[in-house]
């Protein structure tokens, strides 16, 4: 009975130290500032990450890398052994050659948004599928899950048996990935999961590859979303931002993109690389057949907490309503005892 009690009385107080936070979403920025994450070496240069935040509440609005001009010199062959701070791991397209991954943290401030840490990855003959993507790259993987997750993920050709292809090449529901997003053929890799592309974009094209965005997978869970990007369109020095196709659902509750950049800045002779416009997104179930609405979940608690601010999602506003109602109910209850 205590312990009930206390279940009562913990969402009583919450409720009570935030009756009439802000529930509006403005989504003009007067200011931003930026809190830089973990910075490792690659090529004769750096990259670190970073997290843009509202100068005024705190709320997530970019999150990215950095990468500057001479880590685009000294890189890795294919041949060579793995610089200090990065792993190298042979890719399971079919082809001879390997991967490079530098993992990082991002700065703690991150919690809220849908994104753990990041993979990027230096590939410098390409990868598959050939003739689209065998040129020399980077990947840039904002992943959602946890790095021990993904570390545990297995994808190996030469075994006998297919399982851990096949469950990298499971698919989420449809609702969960953009529109025109479908299965790239023979993109699961070990670490990564699978790769889905936009099949209208023009970079999938023979020889147009040098800038394109992607969504990866493994055994139906959304995993990553990714910038990719050929070193020889880094060295044009270029200045691109576009709005990215968004998908109706989202897996878990936090702040994802709507656009993203790759940007040259003359001054720092740096690149920034970043996903744009974090915009707060609720955890749902699509195409939902159960009559339940997706409610309060621990990163909205937090963000909630911490922002002094209930999002504006209906079914947020509907569940907090109802909590209200019945601890309003309990409360009065108990004072006529």
């Amino acid at each position: 009975m205590q312990i009930l009690k206390v279940l009562i009385a913990f969402p009583m107080v919450f409720l009570t130290l935030f009756p009439s936070v802000d529930q509006s979403h403005s989504t003009e920025i007067d200011s931003a500032k930026t809190i830089r994450g973990e910075q490792k070496n690659v090529g004769n240069g750096t990259v670190r990450t970073w997290l843009k935040v509202d100068i005024k509440t705190g709320e997530p609005r970019s999150i990215g890398i950095t990468l500057t001009e001479p880590a685009l010199t000294g890189l890795p062959a294919d041949s060579d052994a793995a610089h200090e701070g990065s792993v190298k791991m042979r890719l399971m397209d079919g082809g001879p050659n390997h991967t490079f991954e530098y993992e990082l943290k991002f700065p703690p401030e991150v919690a809220e948004t849908a994104f753990s840490h990041m993979g990027f990855n230096w590939n410098p003959e390409g990868h598959g599928p050939k003739g689209i993507f065998t040129t020399p790259h980077f990947d840039v993987h904002f992943y959602m899950a946890t790095p021990e997750y993904r570390h545990g993920i297995i994808v190996d050709l030469q075994d006998a048996d297919p399982i851990h292809v096949k469950t990298s090449n499971l698919e989420p529901p449809g609702q969960f990935l953009p529109p025109d997003y479908q299965l790239a053929p023979n993109t699961a890799e070990p670490r990564m999961g699978s790769h889905y592309a936009d099949v209208t974009s023009p970079q999938l094209k023979p020889g147009n590859f040098s800038n394109i965005f992607l969504i990866g997978v493994h055994g139906g869970n959304i995993l990553f979303w990714e910038p990719m990007i050929t070193k020889a369109y880094l060295e044009t020095e270029p200045h691109f931002t576009a709005k990215l196709k968004l998908p109706e659902a989202y897996p878990v509750s936090g702040y994802y993109p709507t656009a993203y950049s790759v940007v040259y800045d003359q001054q720092r002779k740096e690149y920034d690389i970043s996903l744009d416009g974090l915009t707060f997104r609720l955890a749902s179930y699509p195409k939902n057949v159960y009559g339940v609405d997706a409610c309060m979940d621990s990163r909205v608690a937090q963000m909630i907490a911490k922002y002094r601010r209930i999002p504006d999602d209906p079914p947020i506003q509907r569940c907090v309503n109802v909590l209200r109602e019945i601890l309003s109910e309990g409360a009065m209850s108990k004072a006529k005892e």
